[in-house]
């Protein structure tokens, strides 16, 4: 069987060591492509129908929005047959300590069950916050392994710490 990257990042104004940066490739992007180089592994880029905005005041008022209303958040691209893949990476950003709406639309469209997922996230705090539970109680029947953290400043730096996540 084949392993799978699937993450979803954020381009445009976003808080970095608490200033608004600028980012033209998103943290989570640049740590799953060196995952799937690492591993072989197919990569998979889940986008929204509806691009979110790229101004930090705006994105934060989506996001606040999604949290409050958890609203399934349409995908542009579906992917087509998760059953191919027996290990499944999963990366998002985190916003407001957990991860993006759009994860929990992705993760809704497939059966996890019996699959090994492996979570990933970036953020400027450098933990997953409530994610891991939200994944715990979302992918009943999956292995979920423990998860890695990068601090979005430390993402072009992170081989040697990606490389020992892979590799436990």
């Amino acid at each position: 069987m084949k392993s799978l990257v699937a993450y979803f990042s954020y381009v445009g104004q976003t808080e970095l060591n608490r200033q608004i940066v600028e980012i033209e490739k998103g943290h989570t992007e640049i740590v799953a492509e060196k995952i799937a180089k690492l591993t072989n592994a197919d990569l998979y880029k889940i986008e929204p129908a509806i691009a979110y905005p790229k101004t930090y005041a705006d994105i934060v008022n989506v996001v606040r929005k999604e949290n409050e209303e958890n609203p399934k958040v349409e995908i542009k691209n579906l992917l087509e047959n998760i059953n191919d893949y027996d290990t499944v990476y999963i990366g998002f950003p985190i916003w407001y300590r957990t991860y993006p709406r759009i994860i929990a639309s992705f993760l809704s469209n497939y059966d996890f069950a019996g699959k090994t997922v492996k979570p990933f996230c970036t953020n400027d705090e450098g933990s997953f916050g409530i994610a891991l539970l939200e994944l715990n109680s979302q992918l009943k029947g999956a292995t979920i392994k423990p998860g890695l953290a990068i601090h979005g400043s430390e993402v072009e730096k992170s081989q040697d710490k990606i490389e020992a996540w892979v590799n436990q």
